[in-house]
């Protein structure tokens, strides 16, 4: 395989990667949101819908954040010379994927715990008023 086709396969299967990581973790972690969300029921709903959509979208942007333009290539001719760089431009997408999508879990389990925090707050100021 020459490096042109090997820059085109590894970029979307990077890609494809990505997203279908976003997806499983999301599949993953949708169990448990859905028991924590149980007594939170506006919340709840918005929260397990925004799931997948949002760690798509980070793992997305993280994959777009690497670029192959650098001091030494700042031509397609010389981006494609060398597959050496390929493959580390395509681990550093990778290695962007995680972090980004360990980012946005952490802000979402951070929405999540605001949101439950508030619906306790609620319930107990309601229950202690009757």
């Amino acid at each position: 395989m020459d490096n042109e086709r090997y820059l085109v396969v590894s970029y979307f299967a990077a890609a494809g990667i990505g997203v279908a990581l976003a997806l499983a973790t999301a599949l993953v972690l949708g169990g448990p949101i859905r028991r924590a969300l149980a007594a939170a029921a506006p919340l709840a709903r918005l929260l397990r819908r925004a799931l997948p959509p949002w760690l798509v979208l980070a793992a997305l942007l993280g994959f777009l954040s690497v670029t192959y333009f650098d001091c030494q290539h700042k031509t397609y001719q010389d981006i494609v010379a060398s597959r050496l760089y390929l493959v580390d431009k395509t681990f550093e997408q990778g290695s962007q994927m995680a972090v980004y999508l360990a980012a946005a879990l952490v802000a979402y389990g951070l929405v999540l715990g605001i949101g439950l925090a508030v619906q306790a707050r609620k319930a107990g100021a309601s229950s202690s008023a009757k």
